[in-house]
Parts: structure tokens; sequence; C-alpha cells
């Protein structure tokens, strides 16, 4: 009688348990609430260098809300437009008081040197104390943490050809979890201020 006691019990408990996760999950965490179709990745740690020369990491990013994009300086392309929009979101964002960073990965590392970056960034009026534009990796460093991280592909063809990578932008929050990712390209400016709005309120 004891034994099927305490195993009614040991049911009970984990049913409780069960139950108990199954509303936590439903709810979501406090992070994603207000934002549809939110993502719930981790960024990797890193400790890059910036275009003034300077380390910049993960854990320099903490407590700021950040939208991120993989970029590189000689791209004929996708590069000018995203680093434009991030530019106007950037002046966007600083007209209505939110306190926004912005984070530029260069996916051509070897070739971007901390002064190209800042030559690339000065094309589009970035405020650089707010703006970190990254290189100081290899090519294989940054083309496994592009996908590890961001959910797309980089690739330096062996041809000479242009990096290949994705031209989403991404939202990421106080404690570095991208959140969001956003058409870097076709950039729905409000929404991504509603969103910053939403995460500066939890």
């Amino acid at each position: 009688m004891k034994k099927v006691s305490c195993l009614r019990k040991r049911i009970k408990f984990l049913s409780i348990f069960l139950v108990m996760t199954l509303l936590l999950a439903a709810c979501g965490t406090p992070e994603k609430e207000g934002i549809p179709d939110a993502t719930d990745w981790e960024l990797g740690d890193f400790s890059y260098t910036n275009q003034e020369g300077n380390t910049f990491g993960l854990k320099d990013m903490k407590g700021d809300i950040t939208v991120a994009s993989l970029i590189f300086t000689s791209c004929t392309t996708v590069c000018s437009p995203i680093t434009a929009n991030l530019a106007k979101l950037q002046r966007m964002s600083e007209e209505e008081g939110l306190n926004v960073h912005f984070l530029s990965f260069s996916v051509d590392p070897e070739v971007d040197t901390p002064e190209k970056l800042t030559e690339f960034g000065n094309k589009f009026e970035a405020d650089y104390t707010k703006w970190n534009f990254l290189t100081g990796y290899s090519q294989e460093e940054i083309e496994t943490f592009g996908p590890e991280n961001f959910k797309t592909i980089v690739a330096k063809p062996k041809n000479g050809g242009e990096v290949v990578h994705g031209t989403s932008i991404y939202l990421i929050d106080q404690e570095g979890t991208i959140v969001k990712s956003y058409d870097g390209l076709d950039v729905p400016f409000e929404e991504i201020l509603e969103h910053v709005k939403i995460l500066q309120e939890q």
C-alpha cells in the first residue's frame, strides 16, 4: 500500500510539473512578449576589433539593444543599401530618443582593416559612439560564426568572387539574445522601432 501511495504522489508531482512547464512555455520568455515570430538565438561569445582598432565583444553589448548586420567594404551590391538603411534607422532611433546600438560584422575580414571600415562607415555618416564595424578574425572564423549565430550562409568563393552572405538584419536584446530578424534591403523601420520600445520596457 505504501508503494502504491508513493507512486501516486510521484505521478501527481510529475503531472503538476508537466502542466507548469507547458504553461511557462505558452507564456513565452519576457523578451519575446509583444514581438510576433520572435526568435530565441543566443549570440555566441566573441571579442573582435572595431573600426578604431579597439576590442569589442559580447560583454560590451550587454545591457544595450543592438541591431546587427553582415557586410564587407568592397561589396558592389547589397552591403551599401543595408548600411544606408541602418544609418537611417540610427537617425530615426535618435529622433525618437531610443538608445539603440549598431553592429556590423565584416564577412571579408582579411581585407577589411579598421581603416577601410572607418572609410566605409563615413560614407553613411555612421555615429561611431553607438556603431561598431568589426574585423580582426579569420575568414574561416566568420564563415562559422555567421551560420551558427545568424542562421545564414557566409562563404568567400575560392575563385575570387564576392563574398556570399545573408541580407537580413538582427535585433538583439540586452542579454545578447537575437529576438528578431528583418529584411535588410526592405527594412520595416517603424516595426523595428516599436520592437525596440517593447524591449526597453521589459
